[in-house]
């Protein structure tokens, strides 16, 4: 339009507005939505029927239709579609040439059709829109695959689709190219996950390996998940799992078998462990987490295991995060004043040395005093502990004591010009019916203290960098007096925890807390926040020097995607460092990156790299190492490439474990569920 037209056009169209609110006219402010809108090459409407053809396209309520006739009733809302049809619908796709459709109930017959649910490709013989939420499908093939002739396909006499979302059908037979294996005789599955995945390679523990993996969804809230795993060296492997998934509750169960073939191939048979190893090898899972509401919610952790060695063997990745595994119910309720539990963690796999604990504990938040400028804190709890030795430890001894513990604090917090003062007095009785010397013991600690700390700030820039859009400093210098006198030390005492630790102390804690902050995303957020404290001993315990070790804790999301986290300790008084853990992560779309270093003196310096290249792409990679450099102990090296080709994503992999073992392998996936790769761990 030139530019004069539109000038004039806009100036009339002002005008007209203008006229009408001077005339105290009513416009619409929006233009009301038709049931349909319809184009074609002709068009006949008459007696409430309409009847198109030659390209006929058309809107009916939220549907999209094109093809080559329609003829249909706008009392009732019934259309046939003849030709060339495609259909859209939220997140459906369909194509055919004859279609029975009502836009008002949307329902409908649609005959052998197409259907697309984004990543699934579906080809039906009979289609029948049978509600506004489902479509019955009869002779349904399910595949993620574009090919004439897919790699997979599922195939089912009868099937429901809700929601979009989920199929439920009945008769399902699971096809590799065009070989039947599997078959289910009821299936529900959410099509937004996966089904099968396989990994194969070569082990030097297991030999020649296959495991294939098949999770089944039976609710939407509830799946199963299946595991056969083939060791040439080792026999063949069963595990069955369940998993829930629910607004207030989830969890899981998994159990595994294996007749084991050559039981002592790691752990020689006159080892300690080898002892406990038999040709029964088996493991049992399960986890819960209850929520109830907001403030109550009740955690169990059981593992039974039938030897100290099978998780290490067969189920390394969580073996790496947690080498003994944990058994325990919590039952926890809390609110904004008050928290409470009741915890039980009990042994139940002989050869582990444990703390068996039944306890149950109730807090009082720091709360005001009504009446008086005082805060009140409180913690309490009531025990029955039993340090049990497993059947793996020769040097120690078993242990056990009731323990009755109170700690209560009374706080005055108030100001002094610019400075915060939050001075404090309290009292902590620990009662113990067993001690080490014998008899028991009621151990009194009466403390006080004073905090001071005040805050200055200050805009060192309002400039937009790399960081951020900003830039402010808080800095926040603080002193805290810390006095407690125990009348019993910890040496008579049986050790279960941080409790059983507490000891004489007069000392005072100096530290400067460095908070830097910008904004991302027009959001006050974090560059650096650095804590450096230490401890001036009025009483040393013997050491003779005057302040204990430097401590650092630092969180630094630097940029959006790079965070930097350090914590760590400097003996000043000895010229050494006996901790330090640094971690380091990236996250782009194409790499995501983490680097974690812990140093312990004396024990260990732990170097941690992780890359996962292009996890998106056609081709990805993944690495993950473990190198201990004080003792050149190169622990663990993994690298894993996938290629997605058509539907598939296909892995090839190397796996190096401690003690020189080897593993190669070689999984097949669907692109669609990149989550489905091989079991590495990482």
């Amino acid at each position: 339009m030139p530019k004069a037209r539109l000038i004039r056009w806009l100036l009339g169209a002002w005008g007209l507005v203008a006229c009408a609110a001077a005339l105290d006219m009513d416009i619409p402010k929006e233009i009301p939505d038709e049931p349909f809108d319809i184009t074609a090459a002709r068009i006949e409407y008459t007696n409430e029927t309409i009847i198109a053809s030659g390209g006929v396209t058309g809107r009916f309520e939220n549907a999209v239709i094109t093809a080559d006739q329609a003829s249909g009733n706008t009392q009732t809302g019934d259309l046939r579609l003849e030709g060339n049809i495609h259909f859209e619908r939220d997140n459906v796709v369909w194509d055919g040439t004859e279609l029975d459709y009502n836009y008002m109930s949307q329902t409908g017959d649609f005959g052998p059709s197409s259907l697309k649910f984004d990543p699934v490709l579906m080809s039906v013989d009979h289609v029948e829109r049978v509600s506004t939420n489902t479509y019955l499908m009869r002779g349904a093939t399910f595949t993620t695959c574009e090919k004439d002739h897919p790699h997979f396909h599922l195939r089912a006499k009868e099937a429901y689709l809700i929601d979009d979302e989920y199929i439920k059908a009945k008769g399902v037979t699971v096809y590799l190219g065009g070989v039947p294996v599997f078959y289910w005789p009821y299936w529900r599955h959410k099509l937004q996950k996966g089904i099968l995945s396989f990994e194969a390679g070569i082990s030097s523990e297991w030999g020649v390996y296959g495991m294939v993996k098949a999770t089944v969804p039976w609710t939407p809230y509830f799946e199963s998940i299946t595991d056969l795993n083939l060791y040439s060296d080792r026999g063949v492997g069963v595990g069955q799992g369940f998993s829930w998934e629910h607004p207030k509750a989830i969890g899981k169960f998994a159990a595994f078998y294996l007749k084991d073939q050559d039981p002592h191939s790691k752990f020689d048979e006159a080892s300690r462990i080898g002892q406990e190893i038999g040709d029964d090898r088996y493991r049992f899972k399960f986890e819960h987490l209850q929520r109830f509401d907001d403030t109550f919610y009740v955690n169990t952790k059981l593992n039974y295991l039938s030897d100290p060695a099978i998780i290490e063997e067969f189920f390394k990745d969580e073996y790496r995060s947690y080498a003994q595994p944990e058994n325990y119910m919590s039952w926890v309720y809390g609110n904004s004043t008050i928290g409470t539990e009741a915890f039980a963690n009990q042994r139940l796999n002989d050869f582990y040395d444990n703390t068996d604990r039944w306890e149950y504990s109730l807090d009082l938040y720091r709360t005001k005093i009504p009446g008086t400028p005082l805060y009140f804190q409180s913690e309490n709890a009531i025990a029955d502990l039993d340090r049990t030795i497993g059947t793996l430890n020769t040097n120690d001894v078993p242990y056990g004591a009731a323990r009755l513990d109170s700690a209560n604090t009374v706080f005055l917090p108030g100001r002094l010009g610019f400075l915060s003062l939050v001075p404090r007095a309290g009292y902590r009785a620990t009662y113990y019916s067993e001690t080490v010397p014998g008899g028991d013991e009621l151990r009194n600690i009466p403390s006080a203290g004073m905090e001071v700390s005040f805050q200055a700030n200050k805009v060192l820039s309002e400039r937009e960098r790399w960081y951020g859009k900003g830039l402010r400093h808080k800095i926040e210098p603080y002193a805290d007096y810390i006095y407690q006198d125990s009348s019993a030390a910890p040496g008579e005492l049986y050790q279960f925890d941080s409790i059983d630790t507490l000891q004489d102390e007069n000392k005072v804690k100096l530290g400067l807390r460095n908070v830097l902050q910008t904004k991302r995303d027009n959001r006050v957020s974090r560059f650096i926040d650095l804590d450096l404290y230490t401890h001036y001993l009025i009483e040393d315990h013997g050491t003779g020097n005057d302040f204990d070790s430097l401590f650092l804790d630092a969180r630094m999301p630097l940029t959006k995607r790079l965070m930097v986290d350090a914590e760590g300790e400097w003996d000043w008084n000895e010229g050494r460092v006996p901790f330090f853990d640094t971690r380091l992560s990236y996250n782009k779309n194409d790499i995501i990156f983490g680097l974690e270093h812990l140093y312990q003196a004396d024990q260990k310096s732990l170097w941690t790299p992780r890359l996962d290249l292009y996890p998106n792409g056609k081709y990805s990679l993944e690495f993950y190492g473990r190198y201990n450099d004080r003792d050149d102990d190169l622990q663990e090296v993994a690298v894993i490439g996938y290629m997605n080709w058509c539907c598939m994503r296909y892995g090839l992999g190397y796996h190096l474990y401690d003690e020189d073992e080897h593993q190669i392998m070689f999984s097949v996936g669907l692109s669609a569920f990149p989550e489905a790769k091989i079991s590495s761990g990482f």
